[in-house]
């Protein structure tokens, strides 16, 4: 009978340690993002890269098929799930962001750019933690815009 009370009294010790270890790292699942926008200008007008864009030149070059990139201007905004917010970028164009749910290390977010309560581009994207992705944009003065899109959570 004493050996049935100790595998009972095991076995109830490690179900709530598996509860327990269940529960905090719910409690620790993320539930705000931070999202960075950069935009840059990229151009075919000369070949001038902005020092701010080297360590993703050889990034933004196997992507788009410009000559000059210049970062015009970053901002940052933190949101909740469900929560909404916007971005102005250049050329009067507006950034609005959705944080749908952070499941594990993806961030899922709706994005709508808009100029002038136009919609210019709608998507839903998934951003690893940590992780970033650039988005062509509409044309710009003598070029296109690219938008960096990072996250952390």
């Amino acid at each position: 009978m004493m050996r049935f009370k100790t595998f009972c009294w095991r076995v109830l010790t490690a179900i709530l340690i598996v509860v327990w270890h269940g529960g905090l790292a719910s409690a620790l699942a993320a539930d705000s993002c931070r999202i960075t926008v950069v935009s840059v200008l990229a151009a075919r007008d000369d070949t001038t890269i902005d020092p701010k864009l080297e360590p993703e030149i050889v990034d933004l070059r196997s992507i788009f098929n410009y000559t000059s990139y210049r970062q015009l201007g970053g901002e940052s905004l933190t949101l909740e799930t469900d929560q909404s917010g916007s971005v102005s970028l250049p050329g009067e164009h507006e950034l609005n962001i959705t944080l749908k749910d952070i499941h594990g290390d993806r961030a899922r977010m709706d994005m709508r750019i808009s100029k002038k309560n136009q919609i210019i581009l709608q998507t839903t994207l998934q951003l690893l933690n940590r992780g970033s992705l650039f988005i062509g944009g509409p044309e710009y003065l003598n070029g296109n815009l690219i938008f960096k899109i990072s996250s952390a959570f």
